[in-house]
C-alpha cells in the first residue's frame, strides 16, 4: 500500500463527466476538472509539514492561498489540507510531496482525488447562478476572496472555494463534491447557467 501514491497515476485518472454536455451560450462558464492532480494530509503536524515543504498554508480554517502558476492550498480545519493543482503544472511536486508524507509522524494522507470531482465555474454571473442552489451567499460582498465554504449546493455537499482574484472583479470558484454525486451537480450546474 506504501507505493499508493495518487499523485502518480495521472494518466489513469476517469472522470464521470460527459464535458462534451457544456452550456455553449451562457457567460457562466463550467469546466470538468476532476482529473487534475490533489492531494490531502491531515494530521497533528500537517501544517509544519507543508509548511517545512515550502508551501504556503492559511492561518485559518476555511481559507485557501493560491498562486497563478496553479496551486491552490486549502485549510478545511485546524488539522486538514488538500493542495489542488489546477493548472497541471505542480505534478512532481505533489508527487514528492506525498512520497514524503508517507515517513513523517503525526502526518496522515487523504485520498481526495478519488473521493471528490473538481468542477471550475468562471464569469460574470457565477454568485448569482450560485444563487439558485445554495442557501450561502456566496457574493463578492459576502464570500471574500480565498474563502471557503463547506456547504451544499443542488443538494450536494461540497466544498466551494472562491479562487477570484481581489484585484479585479472576476468571478471563479472551484466546487469539489463526493465523486458519486458529481454527474448530478454537473446537470444541476448546468441546467442553472443557463439562465445567464
Amino acid at each position: 500500500m506504501s507505493e499508493f501514491i495518487i499523485s502518480a497515476h495521472a494518466m489513469c485518472r476517469q472522470s464521470p463527466i460527459d464535458a462534451s454536455l457544456c452550456a455553449q451560450d451562457s457567460q457562466v462558464v463550467i469546466e470538468d476538472k476532476t482529473h487534475t492532480t490533489r492531494v490531502g494530509v491531515r494530521g497533528v503536524a500537517a501544517e509544519s509539514f507543508l509548511k517545512r515543504q515550502g508551501m504556503i498554508v492559511p492561518d485559518q480554517p476555511n481559507q485557501a492561498e493560491y498562486s497563478e502558476n496553479g496551486l491552490i492550498v486549502l485549510r478545511l480545519s485546524r488539522t486538514e489540507f488538500w493542495l489542488i493543482d489546477v493548472a497541471q503544472s505542480h505534478q512532481a511536486a505533489l508527487e514528492a510531496l506525498e512520497r514524503q508524507a508517507l515517513s513523517e509522524e503525526g502526518v496522515y494522507r487523504l485520498y481526495c482525488q478519488h473521493s471528490h470531482a473538481l468542477f471550475e465555474l468562471k464569469g460574470e454571473y457565477s454568485a448569482e447562478m450560485f444563487a439558485k442552489l445554495c442557501g450561502v451567499d456566496l457574493s463578492h460582498g459576502a464570500f471574500a476572496a480565498q474563502s471557503i465554504a463547506q456547504t451544499s449546493v443542488a443538494r450536494v455537499n461540497a466544498i466551494v472555494v472562491n479562487t477570484s482574484l481581489s484585484a479585479q472583479r472576476s468571478d471563479n470558484y472551484l466546487i469539489l463534491s463526493d465523486v458519486s454525486s458529481a454527474e448530478h451537480l454537473w446537470d444541476a450546474l448546468l441546467d442553472a447557467s443557463q439562465e445567464f
